[in-house]
C-alpha cells in the first residue's frame, strides 16, 4: 500500500513537471504543430483558389504554410510535381525559391555583419567593391534597391561558350564565371543612386563578405551560424546531397540548358556561378522557411537561441526611404495603397518578406503575428506568369486576415 502511494505522488509530480514544462514551451519562440487550425470554411476558400489555379495550369502544384501566434494553424500541400500527375506534393518537397534566397541568405549574412559593426551601411558602395563607379551610393543605397544599379546583366555579352560550358562541363569552374561577372558589372555605368529600381547585381557580392570578414566560406557560415542551428534544410545545389525524386522542377528550359531544369538553380547567372549566389540558387522546404521566418518575427530568436539582435531585425525589415517601400534586402507592402502587390493589402505596414521568380511567396507580419509560405513551381513548363494574373497569392494572404481565423 506505501509503495502504491509513492508511485503515486510520483505520477503526479511527473504530470505537474510535464504540464509545466509544455506551458515553458509555449513560451519559448517555436513553431507549435498540432495545436489550433484554420476555420473549415477559410480551409475550403484555400482549397478552391488552388485546385482552380491547379486546373488552369497555372502551376503544377504547391506547399502552403500559416503560422499564427507560433501556431502552425495551416499546413497543407497540394497537386504534383509536374503535370504527369505521378509526384504528388508532400512536406518534404523541396523548390527552387530563387530571389527568396536574397532573404533567406544574403540578408542574414548582412545582419550579421551589421550587427558585429563589421558593415557600415552608410559608407560608399565603392568603398566595399573596388572598381565601382563613384556615383555617391552608399550600401544602404545598395540594399533598398536605389544604388543606381541596372536590374541585372545579358548573359549573351559574356564570355563566348561560358554558359554552355557550365551546362555540359563536368569539371566546370563557377569561381571563374564569377570572376567574369563581377568584372561586367564593375564595367556598368551607374545611374544617379535615390530612385528604387528592383537589382541583382550588388546581390553577386554580398558572399564574398563571408569569407572577407569572417574566414569562412558563404556557405559555411549560412549553416553554421544560422541553418544547422535552426534545425532546417535550406540549401544550395541539393543535387549534391539528395535525389532529384522530391524536387520540383522548375522549368523546361528550350533556350539554354535545353532539358528540364530540376534540382539545379533555374536563374542562369546563379548557375553560372556554380549554383551558389548572393541573388538567387536556394532550395528549400515550406517548413524550414517558416522556421527561419518564425526566428525573424521573434526578433533574432528561435528555440531559446539568439542568433540576431532585435534591433537588427528591426533594423533590415523596416522601410528606409521615404519614397521607396523596401527595406534592408526585403521586400515591403506597397505604399501607395491604391497600386496592386502580392502581400494582401490588410497586411501592415511593419510587415515584410519576399517573392521569387518561380513562383514562392514567404510573409512575416509582426503586428499580427502571421508568417504565410506559399512554394510552388508556378513557371513550370515554361515561364506563364497566370498565377499573377489569378492574383493567387494575394488572394490566399487575405484568407489569413479573417477575424474568425482560427478555431
Amino acid at each position: 500500500m506505501k509503495m502504491k502511494k509513492i508511485i503515486f505522488v510520483a505520477l503526479v509530480i511527473f504530470a505537474a513537471l510535464s504540464f509545466v514544462g509544455c506551458k515553458a514551451q509555449e513560451t519559448c519562440t517555436h513553431l507549435i504543430y498540432g495545436r489550433k487550425s484554420l476555420q473549415p470554411k477559410y480551409v475550403r476558400i484555400i482549397d478552391s483558389l488552388v485546385n482552380d489555379a491547379i486546373s488552369r495550369r497555372a502551376m503544377p502544384g504547391c506547399r502552403i504554410i500559416a503560422v499564427k501566434n507560433q501556431y502552425v494553424i495551416f499546413n497543407k500541400s497540394y497537386g504534383y510535381l509536374n503535370y504527369d500527375s505521378i509526384q504528388p506534393v508532400n512536406d518534404s518537397t523541396m523548390y527552387d525559391v530563387a530571389s527568396v534566397t536574397k532573404m533567406a541568405a544574403s540578408a542574414l549574412l548582412l545582419m550579421k555583419l551589421y550587427e558585429d559593426r563589421k558593415i557600415d551601411l552608410d559608407a560608399k558602395l565603392c568603398d566595399y567593391f573596388p572598381g565601382f563607379e563613384d556615383n555617391g551610393a552608399t550600401l544602404r543605397d545598395a540594399l533598398a534597391h536605389q544604388a543606381g544599379f541596372r536590374p541585372g546583366i545579358d548573359i549573351k555579352r559574356l564570355e563566348p561558350g561560358l554558359y554552355k560550358s557550365c551546362v555540359s562541363d563536368p569539371n566546370y569552374d563557377g569561381n571563374a564565371a564569377r570572376r567574369i561577372i563581377n568584372e561586367d558589372v564593375k564595367k556598368q555605368p551607374l545611374k544617379k543612386p535615390g530612385e528604387y529600381l528592383y537589382s541583382d547585381l550588388g546581390f553577386y557580392f554580398y558572399p564574398g563578405f563571408a569569407s572577407k570578414y569572417y574566414g569562412t566560406s558563404y556557405i559555411n557560415f549560412l549553416n553554421e551560424w544560422f541553418y544547422y542551428p535552426l534545425g532546417i534544410k535550406i540549401l544550395y545545389n541539393p543535387l549534391d546531397k539528395y535525389p532529384p525524386d522530391n524536387i520540383a522542377p522548375t522549368e523546361m528550359d528550350t533556350v539554354w540548358r535545353r532539358r528540364t531544369v530540376q534540382g539545379t538553380v533555374h536563374d542562369e547567372i546563379a548557375a553560372m556561378m556554380g549554383g551558389v549566389s548572393g541573388h538567387a540558387g536556394l532550395f528549400a522546404t515550406a517548413n524550414d522557411l517558416a522556421v527561419l521566418m518564425q526566428m525573424l518575427l521573434s526578433n533574432g530568436e528561435y528555440g531559446g537561441i539568439h542568433f540576431l539582435k532585435p534591433e537588427t531585425v528591426r533594423l533590415f525589415t523596416s522601410q528606409q526611404f521615404e519614397n521607396n517601400r523596401r527595406g534592408l534586402v526585403f521586400d515591403k507592402p506597397v505604399i501607395d495603397t491604391t497600386l496592386n502587390g502580392t502581400p494582401s493589402k490588410m497586411a501592415s505596414r511593419a510587415s515584410y518578406g519576399h517573392t521569387g521568380f518561380t513562383g514562392p511567396f514567404v510573409w512575416a507580419d509582426p503586428q499580427n503575428e502571421l508568417i504565410l509560405v506559399f512554394l510552388t513551381n508556378s513557371i513550370y513548363p515554361n515561364r506563364s506568369m497566370l498565377i499573377t494574373k489569378l492574383d493567387l497569392r494575394t488572394k490566399i494572404h487575405d484568407v489569413f486576415y479573417a477575424e474568425d481565423l482560427v478555431k
